[in-house]
């Protein structure tokens, strides 16, 4: 569970920086790189460190948004720790809190399913599951319980997709099935404004739109 992943699977289970996940979650990167780190890291980073720069894969980041989300609710760093130590071992994953349902929080609460029942993790009393409501900002896709692909932005920006199999899990639009990284068409916008970028990469024009307004929201 805790050996690193050959690089051949960065296609298959993308691949991200902690200055990138810092951007898309809106978290500073020494923040991000001291989640990776310890005896018991909050994130299991996913593969060597090419040049010196940590890695962790698509399950990784969505494993982060869920850490920023309880770090901002006032669960403590420390709690946190002895919490996912307790949930890798329990679930023998590297990322436990990427799982399907599995996970529930409201925020000053961790949930996981028991049968019909949910308890809480942080300290270990069931509670009603009507109690439990969907907080993480976002909208992850699944496929069972692999999750295929994150909308960072779903109500506003719904083309804009974070998927592991796609460019390595980079920013990009998806049109029509025509998927394009958003950084590029960002540089094709600059060049050939927002129409000539449409119809060089084959997307509309609302595709480009969406790809220049998610680079502005996460600009570094």
């Amino acid at each position: 569970m805790n050996a690193p992943m050959p690089y051949a699977e960065l296609a298959r289970a993308g691949a991200y920086t902690t200055d990138q996940v810092g951007r898309l979650l809106g978290v500073k990167t020494r923040d991000i790189a001291s989640w990776l780190r310890g005896a018991t890291p909050l994130i299991s980073s996913d593969y060597e460190p090419i040049e010196h720069r940590l890695l962790i894969s698509f399950e990784g980041l969505l494993e982060a948004r869920v850490v920023n989300y309880l770090i901002n609710n006032e669960v403590k760093t420390r709690r946190l720790r002895q919490l996912m130590k307790q949930l890798r071992e329990k679930s023998g994953q590297r990322h436990p809190l990427a799982r399907r349902d599995a996970i529930s929080t409201t925020g000053d609460r961790v949930f996981e399913r028991d049968g019909e029942k949910f308890v809480n993790l942080l300290n270990d009393c069931y509670a009603d599951g009507e109690l439990l409501g969907a907080a993480l900002r976002g909208h992850v896709a699944y496929d069972g319980a692999r999750a295929l692909y994150l909308q960072p932005e779903p109500n506003v920006l719904p083309m804009v997709r974070l998927d592991p199999r796609r460019a390595f899990g980079r920013p990009v639009v998806v049109d029509e099935g025509v998927a394009v990284p958003t950084a590029i068409l960002v540089e094709a916008a600059d060049l050939e404004g927002l129409e000539g970028a449409a119809d060089w990469y084959g997307v509309s024009q609302d595709a480009v739109r969406q790809a220049v307004e998610f680079e502005r929201l996460h600009a570094a």
